[in-house]
């Protein structure tokens, strides 16, 4: 973003390589020891369509997109911009899809657009689990950069960018 008189959003990305989880980041991922996670073509189906409206109606009420439906779907997390991915997290006992982390593939890297989640999961970390599951999967891949999009230093909403360590921010000309 280039907004005149403001350099706060600062590009970041996770070096994969050299992340190791901290205390509570491997509680999390005990916590999702029942989930099974899979990389799905970035494709509305209902399912997805319903767990989005849901969680956007639980954690984004009046905020301009918790009435999306199918073509903001569409628009914001497939569009023809991107060679996109979905990472579907699900409850290995039931099958039932508990999130989705729309990521796009990259040269050398992936990026984490936009998670996605059952809002009465909020114990089990599910946005935290779906980077964490987003790094091995760069690992897998051998890329070397996870990237979270921009980060606003204070900001409530993008504060949780800072505990995946080390993080690194581009500040216009070099990481």
């Amino acid at each position: 973003p280039h907004c005149r008189g403001c350099r706060a959003c600062l590009a970041v990305r996770v070096p994969v390589l050299d992340f190791v989880p901290d205390r509570s980041q491997r509680r999390c991922l005990a916590r999702n020891a029942d989930v099974d996670v899979r990389v799905v073509p970035a494709q509305r189906t209902q399912e997805h369509l319903d767990l989005y409206r849901r969680y956007l109606q639980a954690r984004h009420p009046g905020g301009g997109m918790d009435d999306h439906g199918a073509p903001e779907f569409e628009q914001f997390l497939i569009g023809g911009w991107s060679e996109g991915r979905f990472l579907e997290l699900r409850e290995h006992a039931t099958h039932r899809l508990l999130g989705v982390a729309v990521t796009d593939l990259v040269e050398a890297a992936l990026s984490a657009v936009y998670t996605f989640y059952d809002p009465d999961e909020r114990a089990r970390g599910l946005g935290t689990f779906a980077i964490l599951q987003q790094i091995a999967w760069a690992r897998r891949d051998a890329r070397p950069h996870l990237y979270l999009g921009y980060w606003i230093a204070g900001h409530g909403k993008m504060d949780y960018k800072r505990r995946f360590q080390p993080l690194q921010g581009f500040d216009g000309r070099q990481w």
